[in-house]
């Protein structure tokens, strides 16, 4: 008995001790700059917001026109919006030279948060195309390498963060392949680069967002989505399917949307605590799905996680 609650003193005493340690910050944001990928809408376009309030130096990239006139009207003068798109290396390159234009001689990049991000194909593989997973990959994937590897320079002279948005799909794959592919090759490339960049002071963390309503869920937009999949399937595959497949490969997407959180600033919580805090986490699970339901299911024996994906899945085409 007194083994074990000196055990538990230990325990707790060590939990208090990081949780303070996680709220140490490391101040002077007034002379930091970050840049934050996809800030068109959603998570990147609020953490723009709160980064630029608490007094950062924000690069707001952009993918329209009308997102960035939209940052120039509401943001600080310490704001600059411009467009990127994450799977153009000629935009990316162009965004460089913006970046590199606007810091003060000898000043690096504190952060760079890779949070664009699509939501690619829509069905079962059997529906997916070559163009579906190229789609997908060039803006979730090679877009977070790319644009990583073109800034990473300038985040290695401040010896700061790198920021990779992944998914809780990105631990435990189902519904949509393209997506999921993606999302782990993130993980893989995130763990790689944390480790060889391991002496360097730079910091790399994910944020594994579980679901949360946020307009890459948009009704119309998975409607658009799902009726321009049928449209553009072979006849011979066409002839197969059920005559409310639309409907069918939109429930798939609102099954999982129902599932999600409103509150979407816990995201941009984990954004601002892994770009702030003097002793931030490697992986931030976000929401309840991803801490708990989605963690759990990745661990559990593959036929127990096969049966409950299939059980829950079982009308997807």
């Amino acid at each position: 008995m007194e083994l074990f609650i000196i055990v538990a003193v230990v325990v707790i005493i060590g939990l208090v001790f990081e949780y303070f340690l996680r709220q140490l910050k490391v101040g002077d944001y007034e002379s930091r700059y970050i840049v934050i990928t996809g800030c068109d809408s959603g998570f990147g376009h609020d953490f723009a917001k709160r980064a630029d309030a608490l007094g950062f130096n924000v690069f707001a990239c952009c993918l329209t026109k009308a997102a960035v006139q939209k940052f120039k009207e509401t943001g600080s003068p310490k704001l600059v919006a411009f467009e990127m798109d994450v799977s153009k290396d000629a935009s990316i390159e162009k965004s460089l030279e913006i970046v590199k234009r606007t810091l003060p001689e000898g000043k690096g990049l504190w952060a760079i948060v890779n949070n664009a991000g699509i939501l690619g194909g829509i069905g079962s593989t059997h529906l997916h195309t070559r163009q579906d997973y190229e789609n997908t990959l060039s803006v979730n994937l090679y877009g977070v390498i790319m644009v990583t590897k073109a800034f990473m320079p300038l985040v290695l002279k401040e010896k700061g963060r790198i920021v990779n948005t992944s998914s809780c799909l990105g631990r435990i794959a189902l519904l949509n392949s393209s997506y999921c592919i993606s999302k782990y090759g993130v993980e893989a490339f995130s763990d790689v680069l944390r480790r060889e960049l391991y002496r360097t002071g730079v910091k790399v963390q994910l944020i594994e967002p579980g679901a949360f309503k946020t307009p890459i869920f948009g009704r119309d937009y998975i409607r658009k989505m799902a009726e321009n999949k049928v449209a553009s399937l072979p006849a011979d595959v066409k002839s197969d399917l059920p005559e409310d497949a639309v409907d069918q490969l939109v429930g798939s997407i609102r099954r999982l949307e129902e599932t999600g959180s409103t509150n979407t600033q816990l995201v941009v919580d984990a954004y601002l605590h892994a770009v702030t805090a003097l002793f931030p986490l490697k992986r931030y699970m976000v929401g309840n799905d991803s801490k708990y339901a989605y963690r759990l299911l990745s661990i559990l024996p593959e036929c127990i996680s096969d049966f409950y994906v299939d059980l829950r899945d079982a009308r997807s085409i």
